[in-house]
């Protein structure tokens, strides 16, 4: 069942770690720095306006990362390019300084959003990151140069797959199980060769159970990989965006559906 957002209690959750490289990109050819500063000071006034809040909490993404332990077949995000737009620093420094950003060690700003979703009902993840589409709560991303708005709405637990043209869009946990099948190249995540969003799709959209859905993908990983439950584990880990602590501190992984 969605809550009810309280309008006076709505905190925005920002994926501050797009800014870096959309921003910083955009401004590639930009001589002065007060002129790259003030796009940022116009993206939060364009979010604030949006949701009518001024309350917010930005992350970024700081050093170290449990998935670079996790990812035994193919290095995490081994085929990212290393090289950084002009102003990167500048805008990190500034985001952290003027902004109040927040570096997450140990994992990922995605992870942080994930879990103030998961804990507070009142947060919206702000973010064009659809990986944090399969998290259950309040989602808004913002228009950019080639992807319209997506309006603030609720993401349930279970979700849903449709297909949208011939890109597949899916939401809750049935988006990590197609996200399972379809890997995911910015990460160098390895899913199944060969199957697409329209596979993912007919393969999933009539599952009602998560255990019906990773007895699915372990059936189609099978057919490809020899150590098929390992190599599905390891992309779950990666996939999974962590949603809280365990009671001794450390991270809430991934655990197969019982």
């Amino acid at each position: 069942m969605e809550p009810q957002l309280s309008e006076t209690h709505k905190l925005l959750v920002i994926d501050t770690d797009i800014l870096l490289y959309s921003v910083g990109w955009g401004c590639e050819k930009e001589v002065d720095e007060d002129s790259v500063h003030r796009r940022i000071d116009d993206f939060f006034a364009r979010l604030f306006a949006t949701h009518n809040t001024f309350n917010y909490k930005a992350y970024l993404t700081g050093r170290g990362n449990f998935r670079i332990e996790k990812a035994v077949s193919h290095p995490y995000k081994g085929t990212r390019k290393k090289e950084k737009p002009k102003w990167y620093a500048s805008i990190k420094e500034y985001l952290i300084h003027e902004w109040s950003a927040e570096v997450i060690e140990g994992m990922e700003a995605d992870d942080k959003l994930a879990m103030e979703i998961t804990q507070n009902t009142n947060a919206i993840c702000c973010t064009i990151d659809k990986d944090l589409l399969q998290v259950q709560g309040f989602h808004y991303g913002w228009k950019t140069h080639n992807k319209d708005e997506s309006p603030l709405h609720w993401v349930d637990s279970y979700g849903m797959l449709e297909m949208r043209g011939k890109k597949l869009y899916g939401e809750g946990v049935m988006w990590l199980y197609a996200q399972a099948i379809l890997g995911d190249s910015t990460d160098n995540i390895k899913g199944i060769h060969g199957a697409g969003d329209k596979k993912a799709f007919e393969l999933l959209q009539e599952k009602t159970t998560e255990i019906e859905l990773y007895d699915a993908v372990l059936d189609l990983y099978a057919t490809q990989y020899t150590n098929s439950q390992e190599r599905l584990e390891e992309n779950f880990h990666l996939l999974y965006m962590i949603r809280g602590y365990n009671t001794d501190g450390t991270l809430k992984h991934w655990r197969k559906p019982e």
